[in-house]
Parts: structure tokens; sequence; C-alpha cells
């Protein structure tokens, strides 16, 4: 006799893969060990849908190591990102999963809106410092394109431009490439330094901003601040102020990825939001929860699957760049997320990617900004699509 709590979390498990059809205790036998295990939030091992039930309910992060900013890294975890357990699972039961209009696999693109301005007074000094440090360094590359940023601030003070704003355009490219939808995450608020130096040029322009991306057809979701993460009356007063600024948001992603699953999607789920697309590692490409599409996520404390979906981030261009994470340069970055796109064409995946605006100022962006382009001209000869979050959310009945 199969417990009704096991069967439950099994059949999420089974119905999160498409395997909507295959019965538990039939197509796949019941290890009452092998639950136990999980039970007590060890890796059941031996056991596919144990251990498939352990990834994707994030049972180690109960008790794994967090970094500085509260979020749980590929180095703590015991999966291989790039070799989703929930993925393998799904093939050997021959489950097939939904598509986007019949595409082969399917990218959202996401970028999270952290600055609007480049060049305020503390931007100025910024970059300022920022090319002092490369100089010092060494980093000559650097320090020029940190050069050539504040030798044209004084042409954007005069024009009334500035090199973050660049919204319009960045959609605009995308589209000629075939992307057909691209979601902005516009923060709500600033409650922590960590959310931005400028909190109040961002207020008064968010309302443009938004008119902006609505304008040429983008999705704009809420960007939780920083704080928002532990906090879920300031997520739900986020989402009332961006509503207030003219979007609609049906989804968000936490800043920082300061996402924890076992304890504040409920949160997300409560303050009225459809998904939510912060579920990736910040140090690693790949799947967090060892599944490459979105999934609605496990309610621990209640034993059942959250009235939320999870779009599952496999990418963000901070991970590939920055020093503390990959410190990789475009040129480098682009055979892993060739590779990653080829297996996402070969296993019909559909995740998220994530750059960030203020990359896409051909004098600094170093390169960042023309990679980003070229993965969404290879997910197209690859027979993919590239859309926005909340149509990859869809996908989930």
């Amino acid at each position: 006799m199969i417990p009704t709590d096991v069967e439950r979390r099994a059949r999420w498990v089974l119905d999160s893969i498409g395997a909507t059809d295959v019965g538990f205790g039939d197509d796949i036998p019941y290890d009452a060990a092998a639950w136990a295990r999980a039970d007590r939030g060890e890796r059941p091992g031996g056991d596919d849908l144990a251990d498939a039930f352990f990834q994707l309910a994030r049972l180690e992060e109960r008790t794994g190591g967090r970094d500085e900013h509260g979020r749980f890294r590929a180095t703590s975890s015991s999966l291989d990102p790039l070799d989703p357990p929930l993925e393998r699972l799904r093939e050997r039961l021959g489950a097939r999963p939904p598509r986007v209009d019949g595409a082969g696999f399917a990218v959202a693109l996401t970028l999270d809106v952290d600055s609007v301005r480049r060049w305020t007074r503390i931007g100025v000094r910024g970059a300022a410092a920022r090319l002092k440090n490369e100089a010092l360094a060494g980093r000559g590359r650097a320090a020029a394109r940190e050069a050539s940023g504040l030798a044209l601030a004084p042409i954007h003070r005069v024009r009334g431009t500035d090199p973050n704003w660049r919204f319009d355009k960045i959609v605009a490219n995308a589209n000629r490439r075939g992307a057909r939808g691209s979601t902005f995450f516009v923060l709500g608020g600033h409650r922590d330094p960590h959310d931005g130096a400028a909190p109040e040029t961002y207020a008064r322009l968010r309302p443009r901003l938004v008119e902006t991306l609505r304008s040429v057809g983008a999705e704009v979701g809420l960007h939780g601040s920083y704080t928002a993460a532990d906090d879920a009356a300031a997520l739900l007063d986020e989402r009332r102020v961006l509503a207030a600024a003219g979007a609609e948001p049906t989804g968000q992603r936490f800043h920082y990825l300061r996402v924890d699953p076992n304890r504040n999607l409920a949160a997300v789920a409560s303050a009225g939001f459809g998904y939510d697309t912060s579920l990736g590692f910040p140090d690693a490409i790949g799947f967090r929860a060892g599944i490459a599409r979105p999934f609605r996520p496990w309610d621990g404390d209640h034993d059942r699957p959250l009235d939320l979906v999870e779009v599952p981030l496999a990418v963000m261009d901070v991970t590939l760049a920055e020093r503390r994470y990959l410190g990789l340069t475009p040129r480098a970055a682009w055979p892993r997320l060739a590779a990653l796109l080829d297996w996402a064409a070969a296993n019909a995946a559909a995740f998220a990617i994530l750059w960030h605006p203020d990359r896409f100022d051909p004098p600094t962006s170093g390169g960042w900004d023309r990679l980003f382009y070229r993965v969404i001209e290879a997910v197209r000869e690859r027979g993919g699509v590239c859309t926005s979050a909340n149509e990859l959310a869809a996908l989930v009945n």
C-alpha cells in the first residue's frame, strides 16, 4: 500500500515532466526505503522517482549552506546543473512535454532593469573608481571601456540621452533576429543599498520606463527588491507600485536571485503572481531544480504544489562575466551557451536566460550585447523560439 502523501508527491513529479499517463506503483515501482530517505531530507539514491522528488522539491536546500546574500549555490548542490535528472527520467519514460507553437524548444528572453540611468553623479563617481581599479590591476581592456564611457558622458548629457536607456532598441534588435517576445523585470522599490544608488531617479522614471516597454510590446514583470525576498508585505507593496506606474505584472524575479524555494515562493503566490523566474544558480549555468521546463514548485508546509509556475533560469550574464563567478569573456562564454542550446534542442527544453540592459551600450559592453543577439539567432537556427517568460509559464496548466 502506497501512503497517500507519497502518492501525491510522486504524481506531482510525473505530471511536472509530462508523464501524466504513467502509473506509480504499476509502471514505476514503489521503493518505500527510498521515499523514507527523501522524507528525512536525505538524497534517496537508487530510485529515480524519489530522487527526482528530492531535487524538484529542493529538499537539499533546507539545510544547505548559503552565501552572503542568502543564496544556494551550485557548489553546494548534489546535482549536475547541466545534466538535469528529471529530464533523464522524462526521456526514459517517453513523456512528451508541451511546446510553444510546435517549436523544438523555447527560451524566454528576460532582462532585469537594475538601473535606468548610468550618468547620475553617483554613476560618474563609480565609473571613475572602476577605471582607477582596472588600471591599477593592469586590466587594460576593461579600463579602456570605462574611459570610453566617461569620455562620452558629456555628450549624453548635452543630448539628453543615457547609455542605460536602450530598452526600445534592445527589443527592436531582438525582434529583427526572430524573437517574438521578451520580459523586463522592473524594480518596484529601493529598500536596501543593493537595490541601486539612485532610487529617486528610478522612481521618477519608472512610469516612463513602463510606458516605453509596453509601447514596444515587451512584457513588464516585477523585480522584487533585495529585502522583499524576506518581506511578503514589501513584495505586495512593490507589485502595487508597479501597477500604479501602468504595468500589470503577472510574474516576478527576486533581485540578486534571492529565492529560497522552501521559504519565499509561497509569498510570491500569495501576492497574486502567476509565475516566478528566480530559480537559477548565481555561480553556474544550468538547472537548479534538475528540470529544464516550467513547473509548479512544491509547498513543503502544506505538502502540495503551489499555485504558481516556476520558469527555470538557466544562465545569467553576470554569472558568465563577473570574476567572482565564471569570469569569462563573451568569446569564451559562447561555446558553453552553444552547448546548452544544442542540449535544449535535443530535449525540447523551455527555460529563461537573463541579461541586464546596462550591457547593451556598444562602446562599453565589451561584446556582451552581441552575445545576447547571437543566442537569439542560434535558438532560431536550432529550431527553437525566443519569447516572453509569461508565454513559457502558460505551458503549465
